[in-house]
């Protein structure tokens, strides 16, 4: 079989299709669709989408499931509380669950999956009245891990899921703006009049070997003896996690349980040794940096507490700048209710109720407010910016290097050797080939790879002077790299 790649499965999502065989591509939803199908498939995480109906959700869960053989999975429709019950023999005969509208099921149910999320057997007993003789039965359903979608504009659902399932599960959201809107009309537009062939990009045969590749890594994970994963990396990524907020305790799980999927994703990449009669495997630098890539914005904003579409409300204000006072600047752009309500819905927000979202936003940090007797305007907070990564990828490796030396000193030679050196990557949004190496570049910054060496980023390098670079960068430059990138801007 073919070397697959993390991109290998996004082309596969571009290249969806409906049980019927009907071409119903994934378009713009490419983080969300890699982090809820590896993190679900390949680690056991519980997995919540959470959007506007009409947005793709279902679409997206069927794609998932597609990966896997019938068999495996339960999809688990509106039942009432004890339906759940009489389909007891399917359920514990299922390795996946799927609940396509979670915000609907009743509360017996929802009990259920969380007693699941805590790693325990549901339990019941049933008594037959019609007959004294008979004993009391008790049915049991054996834990399962869940992916479920959620209509954040259900009032039940949104009362009832974010508090309960903040942390047993992870969250992300799908993207309702107008350019997605207009990615997906587009695609409508040519399905109507092309035939499939020429605008899919991946064959049945390439997808039915992708998906025979996830089924042997579940296969594998499945296993009595099964490699268990440690990530020799973990101690030196903690300039990524957001340790102010408490909250970061329970969800930086969710970030070293995608990395290990991907992992498992490359299992001829792990480095195997054996202790005491258990496999380890060693997770490596590639597949950190690819975790880093595909889910450290989403698992920065959560830990922020960032409220549901946050992030699209804060993109309609440009950023606000300190003056020599450390108060926001004269110049600042500040917004009343109305006038946000008026951009949400130019941006394509479906935004009915704006008010919840911009409390949420005031209470966390990242709006200010000025109140002028009339009404009030609302700021992006100076203070905040948006969540990038501060990790030096040449220092992680050298410290990675040290550290296996001491704590795995078997395996550390074939690690290095393999892990460590001359690591080459797929970048998994645009397929182009990245090298980690002493310029290695930050994970969230990468774009495109066709821009000059001297900047660090994509964005970087799209400034068009030296000036407006010193107030804009967003790469960590020294004093040796400054002069370089002036120099780059008077040569041309």
């Amino acid at each position: 079989m073919k070397k697959f790649e993390i991109h290998d499965l996004l082309r596969y999502f571009h290249n969806a299709r409906k049980k019927d065989g009907t071409l119903f591509p994934l378009l713009g939803e490419d983080a969300l669709a890699l982090t809820a199908s590896l993190s679900y498939l390949l680690e056991d995480t519980n997995f919540c989408i959470k959007a506007y109906s009409g947005t793709g959700k279902t679409v997206l869960m069927d794609a998932i499931t597609q990966l896997l053989p019938e068999e495996w999975i339960h999809t688990i429709e509106h039942l009432s509380e004890t339906a759940v019950w009489y389909d007891m023999d399917a359920i514990n005969k299922a390795r996946f669950v799927s609940i396509p509208e979670a915000q609907k099921i009743p509360e017996g149910v929802m009990e259920v999956i969380k007693t699941w999320a805590d790693g325990r057997t549901a339990k019941r007993k049933r008594t037959d009245i019609t007959s004294k003789t008979l004993p009391t039965k008790i049915h049991f359903l054996y834990p399962k891990y869940v992916l479920m979608a959620v209509a954040v504009e259900n009032d039940k659902g949104s009362a009832m899921f974010d508090a309960e399932l903040e942390r047993r599960c992870m969250i992300m959201h799908t993207n309702p703006t107008v350019k997605q809107t207009e990615r997906v009309v587009e695609h409508k537009l040519l399905h109507a009049a092309l035939p499939p062939t020429k605008i899919s990009s991946m064959t049945i045969d390439e997808i039915d070997e992708l998906k025979e590749h996830i089924r042997l890594a579940v296969r594998e994970r499945d296993e009595d003896d099964a490699t268990v994963l440690k990530n020799p990396c973990a101690p030196f990524l903690m300039d990524a996690i957001p340790s102010a907020f408490p909250v970061s305790r329970s969800k930086v799980q969710y970030l070293l349980k995608l990395i290990n999927a991907i992992a498992r994703f490359y299992p001829d990449e792990i480095v195997r040794t054996e202790r005491d009669g258990v496999v380890y495997g060693m997770v490596s630098p590639k597949h950190n940096w690819l975790g880093l890539r595909i889910y450290l914005n989403s698992f920065v904003e959560e830990c922020l507490h960032m409220p549901s579409h946050g992030t699209d409300i804060l993109k309609l204000f440009p950023e606000t700048r300190l003056d020599r006072f450390g108060f926001a600047d004269s110049e600042t752009v500040k917004m009343s209710e109305g006038e946000l309500k008026k951009a949400a819905k130019a941006a394509g927000l479906p935004f009915t109720k704006l008010r919840p979202v911009i409390s949420g936003l005031l209470m966390t940090g990242f709006l200010e407010v000025d109140d002028d007797g009339k009404s009030p305007l609302y700021f992006k907070s100076p203070l905040i910016t948006e969540p990038v990564a501060k990790i030096n990828w040449s220092e992680l490796i050298e410290e990675t290097k040290n550290f296996i030396r001491e704590n795995w000193p078997e395996v550390c030679d074939e690690y290095i050797r393999s892990s460590c050196s001359s690591i080459k990557i797929v970048d998994p949004f645009s397929g182009d080939n990245i090298e980690l190496g002493e310029r290695a570049e930050r994970a969230v910054d990468i774009e495109d790879s066709d821009y000059p060496d001297v900047f660090k980023t994509a964005k970087d390098a799209k400034i068009k002077d030296y000036e407006s670079f010193l107030l804009n960068a967003e790469g960590d430059y020294n004093d040796k790299e400054f002069k370089e990138v002036k120099q780059f801007f008077e040569k041309d």
